[in-house]
């Protein structure tokens, strides 16, 4: 920060001048602006303001210098700052999709599939049956496809209660050894 010189209060070069010379000066204003740009404090401002501008100039000719530099950094950071908001975003998509299968293969989402296939088995079992009772299935495609589908949803229903038996024994969530 700049400081400027002191300002004194007297002018000591004023008394070395006559009562003339000083009237004269103070009706003439060329005389008196010759006196103050004559004094050392002006010419000390003067000198300061100078070299404050050739500092601003050699700062700014660095900062233009720096300029291509500077641009170069900035476009490597917009580069990158994409790259993570593409790696984020596919990170996030994949979570996404880890979360869904880790979801779908959880033991209580097995138990509620198993459950449903065994149930849908029974049904068609039972639809397999009433379709021979009305007499629009012989008795050896009745008999194969009854047995089959019962079979499915015996075994089945015996999954889900050993998978009921495993989740009351170690809890609902897998364990791997």
């Amino acid at each position: 920060m700049y400081k400027m010189p002191e300002i004194p209060e007297s002018f000591p070069e004023l008394c070395d001048l006559n009562l003339a010379q000083l009237s004269n000066m103070s009706e003439n204003e060329d005389l008196l602006l010759e006196f103050f740009v004559s004094l050392p404090q002006l010419k000390q401002v003067t000198s300061d303001k100078e070299e404050l501008i050739t500092n601003i100039v050699d700062v700014a000719k660095k900062n233009l210098q720096m300029e291509p530099q500077l641009e170069g950094k900035r476009q490597e950071m917009l580069y990158k700052y994409e790259q993570l908001t593409q790696m984020k975003s596919a990170f996030e998509t994949r979570m996404q999709r880890q979360h869904e299968l880790s979801e779908s293969c959880s033991l209580s989402t097995l138990q509620a599939r198993l459950k449903v296939a065994a149930h849908q088995a029974e049904e068609e079992s039972e639809e397999t049956a009433e379709n021979f009772l009305e007499g629009r299935t012989d008795i050896d495609e009745f008999l194969t496809s009854f047995m089959e589908k019962r079979t499915l949803c015996h075994s089945r229903r015996a999954k889900e209660e050993k998978l009921q038996q495993s989740i009351n024994t170690h809890g609902p969530f897998p364990t791997s050894h």
